[in-house]
């Protein structure tokens, strides 16, 4: 009987000792995930395409992500209240889209979006706060670099007007190559594949004398913001096509830039390529993690 009770009370001490560890795993993560600031930045082709299959996957698929703040480009057949609706049921109470025609962008918070900048109509763009932090979502323009130069030249103006002891990001489809990746984009089966976007895309123009012009991107790294992606990173991985695509013009122009003074709060950025996003849409989507 007494060895009974003490085999029963060892079981109990265990089990206890398991469970006491197992929240402090949980309350350890919980921390982790509360220390920490999510940033996902989205090319979501066109509205979702319109398709209200694809719809319901993202806010099953931003359920298992768990951003805090979400940078949406092509929100094509979206209104402002329809963004709104989106939102909260995804759990986001905080929506920002300026024009609903065309191919808008937009941001989704958890957090209050403040400090609110009036744009350009014609500029694919976004200017507000969250938190203490600058955003800027941004979608360039897929004509000409000519075109892109001139876009980001008025937005680089406002960073300026911002004091460089605050937080800046910058992120979206920028429809540019950066000068990072050109040593990857440097051959002559890419370059045929480039000359041949041109001529099949009239209107478009990424060659300048022969050469990708990377002045858009140059510029932008010129001011004092970093390409997240590449801070630890010397190897190349493309941002477009995704497997809805079957051309192989791949290219890296999905960005999330910030200034130096997030520098000390950068903790990891990647691009997101799973299941869901090689068939999502024609961009992969871009996370940026800091510390609080």
């Amino acid at each position: 009987m007494v060895a009974t009770i003490r085999l029963k009370f060892i079981g109990f001490a265990l089990l206890l000792c398991c469970t006491l560890v197992a929240c402090k795993k949980k309350n350890r993560e919980t921390a982790i995930e509360q220390g920490t600031f999510k940033v996902l930045s989205y090319n979501v082709y066109e509205g979702f395409s319109g398709d209200a299959v694809k719809k319901q996957g993202f806010k099953k698929w931003i359920d298992t992500m768990k951003p805090d703040v979400i940078a949406l480009q092509e929100m094509k057949g979206f209104t402002k209240a329809g963004l709104q609706n989106f939102a909260v049921e995804m759990g986001y109470n905080y929506t920002l889209m300026w024009h609903e025609a065309g191919l808008p962008v937009a941001l989704v918070s958890k957090y209050p979006i403040t400090e609110i900048k009036t744009v350009p109509s014609n500029l694919h763009l976004i200017q507000a706060k969250v938190l203490d932090y600058n955003f800027f979502v941004i979608h360039l323009s897929p004509l000409t670099y000519e075109i892109r130069k001139a876009e980001m030249e008025i937005i680089l103006a406002r960073t300026q007007g911002i004091p460089k002891t605050e937080k800046i990001l910058m992120m979206g489809d920028f429809n540019n190559m950066s000068p990072q990746d050109a040593s990857f984009y440097n051959t002559t089966a890419k370059m045929d594949l480039v000359r041949a976007s041109e001529l099949s895309n009239p209107g478009t123009k990424i060659l300048n004398n022969g050469q990708i012009d990377y002045t858009t991107i140059q510029n932008i790294t010129d001011e004092g913001f970093y390409d997240t992606w590449k801070i630890f990173r010397s190897n190349y991985e493309k941002s477009a096509p995704t497997k809805l695509r079957t051309h192989n013009n791949f290219t890296r122009i999905d960005y999330i830039f910030m200034n130096k003074a997030i520098l000390n709060y950068y903790k990891d950025s990647y691009l997101v390529k799973d299941a869901y996003t090689d068939y999502m849409s024609d961009h992969y989507p871009m996370v940026l993690i800091l510390k609080k």
